[in-house]
C-alpha cells in the first residue's frame, strides 16, 4: 500500500499541478510540499483536511489508502477549461537513440504545459504524461525538442511508439511483437540500431507507456 506522501503526490499529478502551484493552492511554501512527498515531514490534519475540501477527494482514501479517490476528483481534473489544457511536464528527456542512462528511470512531474484541445478525441486519462525528445534516430518523425505525449502504463497493446528502459536507458522507439513474443525494437533513421528483446532474454527491457501524440 503507497504511502500519504504518495498519495499527496498522486493528487498533485491528477490535477496537472506543480509542486509550486499545489503549496500556493494550500498556502504553503514549494519546499514544504517538496519535504512532505520526500517523506521528510508528516502532512498536517488541518492539511489533510484542506486537500480533501479543495480537491473532493475523499479523506479516508487520503488517510489510509483505503477505497478509491472519488470519481468526481478525477472528472474535475480532466474538465477542460476553453480550448487548452493543462498537462505533466516530466523531469527527464527521452532519447531518441542510445542516451542519457538513468537507473531505474525514476522521474516526477515537475511542470505542466499547455496542450490544445483539439489534440484529444476525448479527456486525457491521469497517467497521460509529456516528455520531451533528445537524439536522431527517429528522424524524420521526431527530432530533438519534439514532445510525446504518453500514457504511463507498462502493458504492450499495439505495435506502435514507445517510451521504453532499455538496458537502464529511456528511450522513444518502435515496438513491433512478432508470433514468437520476441519484441523488435526499431529506430526510424537508418543511421542508428535496432534490437531485438526474446522473451529469455536478460537484457532489462521496460515499457514506461505508448506514445499517443506527437508535436514537432
Amino acid at each position: 500500500m503507497n504511502t500519504i506522501s504518495e498519495r499527496i503526490k498522486e493528487i498533485r499529478g491528477v490535477f496537472s499541478l506543480s509542486q509550486k502551484d499545489f503549496a500556493e493552492k494550500m498556502g504553503l511554501k514549494w519546499h514544504q510540499i517538496k519535504d512532505i512527498e520526500t517523506e521528510k515531514t508528516k502532512p498536517s490534519v488541518d492539511l489533510i483536511v484542506k486537500i480533501s475540501d479543495i480537491f473532493s477527494i475523499d479523506s479516508w482514501w487520503l488517510l489510509t489508502g483505503k477505497g478509491s479517490m472519488k470519481p468526481e476528483a478525477v472528472e474535475t481534473a480532466v474538465a477542460l477549461q476553453g480550448d487548452v489544457l493543462s498537462m505533466p511536464l516530466v523531469s527527464h528527456t527521452v532519447q531518441a537513440g542510445r542516451g542519457g542512462d538513468i537507473g531505474g528511470v525514476r522521474y516526477e512531474v515537475v511542470e505542466t504545459m499547455a496542450i490544445s484541445r483539439s489534440l484529444f478525441k476525448t479527456p486525457p486519462a491521469s497517467t497521460v504524461r509529456i516528455i520531451k525528445v533528445d537524439g536522431y534516430s527517429m528522424v524524420p518523425m521526431l527530432y530533438p525538442d519534439s514532445y510525446c505525449i504518453f500514457d504511463e502504463a507498462s502493458l504492450f497493446t499495439t505495435d506502435g511508439l514507445y517510451i521504453i528502459n532499455y538496458g537502464n536507458e529511456l528511450m522513444v522507439k518502435l515496438l513491433q511483437q512478432d508470433p514468437s513474443g520476441a519484441v523488435h525494437i526499431k529506430s526510424v533513421n537508418p543511421d542508428y540500431q535496432n534490437w531485438i528483446v526474446y522473451p529469455t532474454d536478460q537484457t532489462h527491457f521496460a515499457i514506461i507507456g505508448k506514445v499517443l501524440r506527437i508535436i514537432i
